[in-house]
Order: structure tokens, then C-alpha cells, then sequence
């Protein structure tokens, strides 16, 4: 069995759900709450420490009432939205500097309600050991260049991953990639391509499937 690590978790849950049509994070599926569904695989967690949710100003009072004082035996603690993603991550990181925090540092999205347990070990593991990890699932899909419309050539597949959540890193070195992203105006879609920044690969940790984002009203009818 790998050696155990402790990790406190940022979960990014202040998106305006501009392609749902509303606030994904508070939409229903099988009765709760989007954002409650990782959030609680988090909380039960063993190697899990502090949790913080990132939300909107507009729905603090709405987060708060729902999952305080307490969420699953732990307590859930709030930051708020930046403007964009790498923003609101800061802004998580930030909280956890605010008292003692883990070496180790996951960020996932609350748009991913299948996350397991399994996978957030195995991503703590892989960052313990290499600095920096990430689920990811190897593309099998044939790929198409496409100019107007029309598929013009074909893209080898060939080490090519599609990123997934959880992404985890050492806590000072996620500190250094968002400083340098926010001196150097580099804005990225995640947290992997900010580390890529300053030269740290992030291990490649094979996802799941069902651990996919909802992003559409439709995909909530697509079960686990």
C-alpha cells in the first residue's frame, strides 16, 4: 500500500452557469444539491483536512445555510469568486494560508459530482511523490482539424489525455504557479497548465469516466 498523505481540497463552486442557464452548483440531481455531492466525498475522506468552497458573493447566504455548522463531520469553509477560475483558486488558497494548512493542496470542481475516493488517493499519492497530479483519461477518440466546417486533416491521439478534476500539488508550488500567472498575466483553464508554467509536470493519474462535468441541464439526466 502507497504511504498516506494528508491534503486539504479547494472545491471551485462560484461559476454562473452561463451554459447550464443558472447556477449549476445549486441545480438538482437525485435530490441534492450539485455541489453537495463532491463536496460530501471530500468531507468523508480520511487523507482530507480542510475543505474550502469557493462560491459567489450573491449565494454565500444560501451555501451557508445549507451546509452549516457542520457538513458530514467536518467543517466547510468559505472564500469568495474571483473573476476567473485561477482568481477563484487564489482566493481558496488564500483561506488555507489563513491557519495551518497541509503540505498538499487538490482543487476540484463541484460541476463533478462522480468523484471518488478512490481517485482523490490516488491524485494525493501521485502529488506526494512527484509534486504535482492530476486525473486525466488517454483520448481514444480519432481527432479532426476542422476550417469552416469541414474536417481537413486527422490529429494523432498519441499521448494526448483530456484533464479531468481532481488537479493537486504541493501547496507552495500551486502558491508559486498562481503568483507568477497573476504577475505575468497568464490566464489557463487549469491548474496543471499553471504549473506547466514554471516547469513542473504533473503526473498523469488515470480518471474515471463517470467522473465527468456537467456542464448542459441535459447531462443531469445522465446517472453515475
Amino acid at each position: 500500500m502507497p504511504e498516506t498523505h494528508k491534503a486539504d481540497t479547494i472545491i471551485v463552486a462560484a461559476g454562473s452557469g452561463s451554459r447550464f442557464g443558472a447556477p449549476k452548483q445549486f441545480a438538482k440531481l437525485n435530490g441534492t444539491p450539485l455541489y453537495q455531492h463532491s463536496l460530501k466525498t471530500f468531507a468523508l475522506h480520511p487523507l482530507i483536512g480542510r475543505i474550502i468552497l469557493v462560491v459567489g458573493a450573491d449565494h454565500i447566504a444560501q451555501f451557508e445555510k445549507e451546509i452549516y455548522p457542520v457538513f458530514y463531520r467536518k467543517k466547510i469553509e468559505l472564500a469568495l469568486g474571483g473573476a476567473a477560475r485561477q482568481d477563484s483558486v487564489s482566493n481558496g488558497m488564500q483561506k488555507l494560508e489563513e491557519s495551518a494548512h497541509s503540505d498538499i493542496v487538490l482543487v476540484h470542481d463541484a460541476a463533478r459530482p462522480f468523484v471518488t475516493a478512490e481517485l482523490i488517493t490516488n491524485v494525493i499519492s501521485g502529488a506526494a511523490e512527484f509534486g504535482a497530479a492530476l486525473a486525466a483519461i488517454p483520448v481514444v477518440d480519432t481527432l479532426k482539424h476542422s476550417q469552416e466546417g469541414f474536417a481537413i486533416s486527422t490529429i494523432s491521439r498519441e499521448h494526448l489525455w483530456r484533464a479531468q478534476t481532481p488537479q493537486c500539488a504541493k501547496f507552495e508550488l500551486l502558491k508559486k504557479a498562481l503568483v507568477n500567472a497573476h504577475t505575468q498575466n497568464i490566464s489557463a483553464t487549469d491548474e496543471a497548465e499553471l504549473l506547466e508554467k514554471i516547469g513542473v509536470k504533473s503526473l498523469l493519474v488515470v480518471g474515471d469516466e463517470k467522473n465527468r462535468k456537467i456542464t448542459y441541464e441535459e447531462d443531469l439526466r445522465i446517472q453515475s
